[in-house]
């Protein structure tokens, strides 16, 4: 009983594909929101919608199982990435907060930016991990 528990916990996880993995769920989110404006409504946008849900859902529980298969080595990777993308974010609500202080757009186009500003810094975290794990600083 014990050995085929230890051969699940030495289980290899590429931590490439389980950071470009996380993506998935920003993408869902981004979906869902156009759906939640769409001027031109569909009532088969509730059953996407539900779909939507229940699929973030179920990738987030993915990721939240699989986050304690690290080494001390990813988790420093994984704090400088997670540094980088900090600033990284700071710029992009910087970015989406200047124009809309001087012009008043609407609400949709502000949802817009700021769904599409997650989508960008969960690629650009999955990019920067990739980055920083082969150059391994």
């Amino acid at each position: 009983m014990k050995e085929q528990k230890n051969i699940k916990n030495d289980k290899k996880v590429n931590l490439r594909i389980w950071m470009s993995i996380k993506i998935i769920p920003s993408l869902f989110l981004f979906a869902y929101y156009w759906m939640c404006v769409n001027r031109k409504f569909q009532p088969i946008y509730t059953i996407i919608q539900y779909a939507l849900i229940g699929c973030i859902l179920v990738f987030l529980l993915i990721i939240k199982n699989k986050r304690d298969v690290f080494d001390e080595f990813a988790k420093e990777t994984l704090y400088v990435t997670d540094s980088i993308c900090l600033k990284i974010s700071y710029s992009i609500m910087g970015l989406i907060l200047i124009p809309a202080s001087f012009i008043t757009p609407n609400g949709t186009i502000m949802g817009y930016l700021i769904a599409g500003g997650i989508v960008v810094l969960t690629i650009a975290r999955a990019i920067i991990f990739c980055l920083v794990d082969k150059r391994g600083m």
